[in-house]
C-alpha cells in the first residue's frame, strides 16, 4: 500500500493551528507557560492515533499560535491575525479581570465563533470571579469577557441569550496548574479527562521509580511495593465503589420501573381502562417525589418519560413533566444533560424556538469540556441543535450541527445505524431546504438505506425517510416523483401511527402541498384540512399550521374565493407570530403568496406592495443571495405578466 506521508494527529484540512490562544497582554506570563506546556506536551503512544470526536489524537499539539505583539495600533484586528483564527481549530481564552475588559480579546472571540460556531472554545481561569458581574459588588472582578458568557445571534453579533463557557481554573484553590492543563489538553484531543489523569499520574511514577533506582535500591523496593500495593488497593475500592454504585442505580431504576404498574389501585379502577397516559402521568410525578435523593436516576427516567410523550404527540404533557422537575435536572449535572436536551426538543415540538435553542446549548454546556465522555448524549443533543437550527433557518451552522452529530455516532465502538440514518436524514432535509437539492439526494437515500436494511420496510422511521425524499423531490420540481414517493410515506406512517399523531399530519401537509402544485386541488385540499385539524389539536397556534394553511390559502385563490384565501393566509401569519415572535423567512414567504392571490384578483398594486415587502423579509433572514429569496423575487418579477402559450 502506497504511503500518503501523512502523520499520526495531522491538523485536518484547512487548519493550520491546533490552537490560537486569545489574552490581554497583562496576562502574558500565563501565556507564556500555557503555550510551552501545551506544545511540549506528548500525548500518550497508546493514545496517539485514537478517533475521537474532534478527530485523530495527534503526538504533539502543534502549532499553537499566540504572538499578537507586534499587532499595529488601530480597532481592526488586521488580515493575518483574522486568517490565523480562521486557520485555528480551537481557541483557548485566558480568562482574568483584564482579558474580560480587552477590546482585543473580544473581537478574537467575536471572529472565531463567526468562522467556527460556538464549539471548540476553551477557557482557562487565571484571575479574577467567573460570572462576578452578575454579583453585587465583584462586577469588577468578572474574569469571562462578554463575548464567551454569550452567544452569536443569527445577525453573527452578540446576543442577549447566556452560555456556560467550558473552563479550567489554574486558581490553586480550584483545579490547581497540573489538573487545569490536563483539562485542556482533554479539550484540545477529545480524550477523556480520567483517562489523561491516569496516564500522567503513570508517566509521573515511572520517572520518579527511575529518579530512585539511582539511590537506595533496597528503600526503594521495600518503599515502592508498599506504594504500588496502596495505589493499587484505592483503584480497587475505586472500582469497587464505582460497581456499588452502578448496582445501586439499576437496582433503583428496577424498582421505579417496577412500581410504575403498581399506580392502579385495583380496588377503584377497572385496570382494562387504565391507559398508558396515565402511566405515564403517574411515572412522572412519581420520579419528582421517589426519586428526589437520587437525581441522576430521576433525570435518566425523565428523559425517557418525555422522549415517550413526544413519540405520542403530546408535548404538552411533556413540558409539564420537565419544568416541574427543572431543578433537579440541573442539580444533575452532566447526568441532567440528557432531560435537559430531550426538554428543548419538547420546546421546539411547540414551536418555542429560541427558548428550545437556549436550552440545548444549556445542555451542551452541562455536559462538561470531555468530549470522549457521554458520547450518545452529546450526539442527541448536537442532532436536537441540528433540528431546531433547521426551523430558524441557519442552514450554515444547523448542517454543521448534524455534521457534530454524525461524528459522535461514528466514534462509537458501535456505532446505531438507526440514529446515523437519522442524522443523515434531517441533514438532507435542510440542505434541501437550501436548494441543494443534489447533495440532499445523496444525505437522503444514504438515509433511506439504512433504515431499510436494520429496520424493514414498514418501520416509521422508513417512512420518514420516504417523506423526506419526497420534500427533496418536490423542491427539485420533480412532482411525480414527489408524489409518489409521500404516498409511499403516508402508507407506512398511517400503519403505525394513531389519526391523530403530528408526525402523520407532517407528512399529510406536505401531500397537499405536492396535490396542490400538480393542480389535484380536491384531493389536496382534504390533505391540507387534515393536517390543520390534527396540529391545531396537538399544539393550538403553531408555524406549522401557518405553513399548511398558506397553500389551503391558495388552493381558495385557484377557486376564486380571493376573500377566504386572504382570511386563510391571515390565519397563517397569526400562527408564525406566534411561534416565531419575530420576523423569519416564513413571513416573507407568507407575502409573496399573498401577493400572488391580489395579483390573480387583479389587485396588482397591493400585490407588488406585498411581494416588496416580502422580499425584504427573506433579504434580511436569508440573504439576497439565498436560492429561497432569488427564486421568490423571479416569482414577484412575473406578477401580472401574461403567461406564454405552450408550444
Amino acid at each position: 500500500m502506497a504511503n500518503d506521508g501523512k502523520r499520526a494527529g495531522a491538523l485536518p484540512e484547512g487548519f493550520s493551528y491546533r490552537a490560537f490562544i486569545s489574552y490581554s497582554h497583562r496576562d502574558k506570563a500565563h501565556v507564556r507557560r500555557l503555550h510551552r506546556e501545551v506544545e511540549s506536551f506528548r500525548i500518550p503512544p497508546k493514545l496517539v492515533g485514537r478517533v475521537t470526536a474532534v478527530g485523530e489524537v495527534p503526538r504533539r499539539l502543534t502549532p499553537v499560535f499566540r504572538d499578537r505583539d507586534e499587532l499595529p495600533a488601530s480597532s481592526d484586528l488586521g488580515t493575518q491575525l483574522r486568517a490565523a483564527i480562521g486557520g485555528s481549530m480551537f481557541l483557548i481564552v485566558i480568562c482574568s479581570p483584564a482579558s474580560a475588559t480587552s477590546h482585543w480579546v473580544e473581537q478574537e472571540i467575536i471572529n472565531f465563533k463567526r468562522a467556527h460556531g460556538e464549539g471548540n472554545l476553551l477557557a482557562l481561569i487565571v484571575d479574577g470571579t467567573p460570572y462576578g458581574s452578575d454579583i453585587p459588588g465583584k462586577e469588577d472582578d468578572e474574569c469571562f469577557p462578554r463575548a464567551l458568557r454569550y452567544v452569536l445571534g443569527a445577525d453573527s453579533e452578540l446576543s442577549d441569550v447566556r452560555t456556560e463557557p467550558i473552563a479550567a481554573d489554574l486558581r490553586p484553590d480550584a483545579d490547581g496548574p497540573r489538573l487545569a492543563r490536563l483539562k485542556l489538553i482533554a479539550g484540545l484531543t477529545g480524550l477523556k479527562l480520567d483517562e489523561l489523569v491516569q496516564r500522567e499520574t503513570q508517566r509521573r511514577m515511572r520517572r520518579l521509580a527511575v529518579v530512585a533506582s539511582g539511590a537506595m535500591a533496597g528503600m526503594v523496593l521495600t518503599g515502592g511495593l508498599a506504594f504500588y500495593a496502596n495505589a493499587a488497593r484505592i483503584e480497587a475500592n475505586k472500582q469497587r465503589e464505582i460497581a456499588q454504585k452502578e448496582a445501586a442505580a439499576a437496582r433503583a431504576a428496577s424498582d421505579f420501573l417496577v412500581g410504575t404498574f403498581e399506580l392502579s389501585n385495583p380496588g377503584t379502577e377497572n385496570p382494562r381502562t387504565v391507559t398508558a397516559l396515565t402511566i405515564l402521568g403517574r411515572s412522572a410525578a412519581r420520579a419528582r417525589t421517589d426519586l428526589a435523593d437520587q437525581p441522576a436516576i430521576q433525570t435518566r427516567m425523565l428523559a425517557t418519560l418525555g422522549r415517550a410523550y413526544i413519540n405520542l404527540g403530546l408535548a404538552n404533557e411533556a413540558r409539564a413533566a420537565f419544568e416541574g422537575s427543572l431543578p433537579a435536572i440541573r442539580k444533575a449535572g452532566p447526568d441532567g444533560a440528557e432531560a435537559m436536551s430531550v426538554l428543548a426538543a419538547t420546546y421546539a415540538k411547540e414551536g418555542a424556538l429560541d427558548k428550545a435553542l437556549s436550552t440545548i446549548k444549556a445542555a451542551q454546556v452541562m455536559l462538561g469540556p470531555d468530549m470522549s465522555s457521554r458520547i450518545n448524549v452529546r450526539a442527541s443533543a448536537a442532532l436536537t441543535e441540528g433540528r431546531i437550527l433547521t426551523s430558524l433557518s441557519d442552514v450554515k451552522a444547523g448542517v454543521a450541527a448534524f455534521d457534530r452529530a454524525l461524528a459522535f455516532y461514528r466514534s462509537m465502538d458501535n456505532p446505531p445505524p438507526a440514529a446515523i440514518a437519522g442524522t443523515l436524514n434531517n441533514r438532507g432535509l435542510l440542505l434541501s431546504d437550501d436548494g441543494q437539492y443534489e447533495a440532499a439526494e445523496a444525505s437522503l437515500s444514504e438515509s433511506l438505506r439504512i433504515y431499510r436494511s436494520t429496520l424493514g420496510d414498514e418501520h416509521l422511521s422508513t417512512g420518514k425517510g420516504w417523506y423526506a425524499l419526497a420534500v427533496n423531490a418536490f423542491g427539485a420540481g420533480k412532482l411525480q416523483t414527489a408524489e409518489q414517493r409521500i404516498a409511499q410515506a403516508l402508507t407506512v406512517e398511517r400503519g403505525v401511527l394513531d389519526n391523530d399523531n403530528p408526525t402523520l399530519a407532517d407528512t399529510l401537509s406536505v401531500q397537499g402541498q405536492i396535490l396542490q402544485a400538480r393542480g389535484k386541488l380536491p384531493e389536496a385540499e382534504r390533505a391540507l384540512r387534515e393536517a390543520v385539524a390534527i396540529y391545531r389539536k396537538a399544539f393550538g397556534l403553531h408555524y406549522l399550521v401557518g405553513i399548511a394553511e398558506v397553500y389551503l390559502g391558495l388552493i381558495e385563490s385557484q377557486r376564486g374565493a380571493t376573500g377566504a384565501a386572504l382570511a386563510t393566509l391571515d390565519d397563517a401569519k397569526r400562527n408564525y407570530d406566534a411561534s416565531y415572535g419575530k420576523l423569519h423567512p416564513n413571513h416573507g414567504d407568507l407575502k409573496v403568496n399573498r401577493a400572488t392571490v391580489l395579483a390573480k384578483a387583479g389587485r396588482m398594486a397591493e400585490a407588488r406592495k406585498d411581494c416588496a415587502d416580502g422580499i425584504a423579509i427573506l433579504k434580511e433572514t436569508l440573504g439576497a443571495d439565498a436560492s429561497f429569496t432569488k427564486s421568490s423575487a423571479a416569482t414577484c418579477a412575473a406578477l401580472g405578466q401574461p403567461k406564454r402559450a405552450a408550444l
